[in-house]
């Protein structure tokens, strides 16, 4: 019997599906956690937590270090990876307050721990997003009267 993705591995199969657009090519799972620094003595054991065929009848239990080292290589943050490891053990995770958007991308982007290159994936992200949402008429030539 097939058993569903729980939120990690939803996570994390999201993030590889970003990746390899971004990229333009496939990423297997060997390779990312190839990339995440595990070798062949870890590989099976990571592997088994992304595998959605694994169950997890106590719940999913995700060491720590598997998602910091898949969060360094993955278009996702740490917090929003741990977050999602954290709901997949079976914890209640409180949402709290409403976040900004806005703050949120400004923080990342002032964030000094964070890579050139996962800034500039995040502002392409971005961009990808606005030109998709864009209507598809041409744009106004006139100048609009700020009042």
């Amino acid at each position: 019997m097939r058993h569903l993705m729980d939120a990690f591995q939803q996570a994390v199969d999201e993030a590889r599906r970003q990746l390899i657009r971004d990229e333009g090519q496939n990423v297997s799972v060997r390779e990312l956690i190839r990339r995440a620094g595990f070798d062949d003595s870890r590989r099976a054991s990571v592997a088994r937590h992304l595998n959605p065929n694994q169950p997890w009848p106590k719940g999913h239990k995700v060491p720590p270090e598997i998602v910091r080292a898949l969060a360094g290589v993955l278009p996702i943050s740490e917090s929003d990876l741990m977050t999602a490891a954290q709901v997949a053990a079976g914890y209640r995770v409180r949402g709290g307050e409403e976040r900004d958007l806005g703050f949120e991308v400004a923080r990342f982007l002032g964030d000094e721990g964070v890579s050139e290159g996962e800034k500039a994936r995040l502002r392409a992200r971005l961009l990808q997003i606005v030109a998709e949402d864009l209507p598809s008429r041409p744009a106004s030539t006139e100048t609009p009267v700020l009042g």
